[in-house]
Order: structure tokens, then sequence, then C-alpha cells
């Protein structure tokens, strides 16, 4: 399935993709939904970095938390 086949294919319901198709199309949402999951940890490691820098500075502890 060529890109353009692909960014042009509908589903409907009066045909069903053929199974290159449909493998070409799960594969491509899978690859969003690895490149998503990617960028979701990227940001909350880097959110999980500035919270623990932050605490440090004020001198707060695991315990002083409980």
């Amino acid at each position: 399935m060529t890109q353009a086949e692909y960014h042009s294919y509908r589903f409907d319901s009066k045909s069903e993709p053929s199974d290159e198709q449909l493998g070409q199309l799960m594969e491509n949402a899978a690859e969003k939904v690895r490149e998503s999951n990617r960028e979701s940890n990227k940001q909350f490691f880097a959110e999980l970095r500035r919270a623990s820098e932050e605490a440090k500075k004020r001198g707060t502890t695991h315990t002083d938390m409980l």
C-alpha cells in the first residue's frame, strides 16, 4: 500500500480492506502509538526530574512528604 493509498483509504460498509491493506493500516497505527508513548515518557520523566530538583532545593525529603 503506497502512502497515497494509505492516506486516502476510508473504511466503509460496502468494502473491506485486503489483508495487506489492513496490515499496513494496523502497522501505521501501532507506530503512531509507539511514537506517542515515547513522547509521553520523555515528558513524564522530564517533569519527574524537574519536581525532584525542586524538592531538593526546598530541602524536602521523602519522609517529609509522608
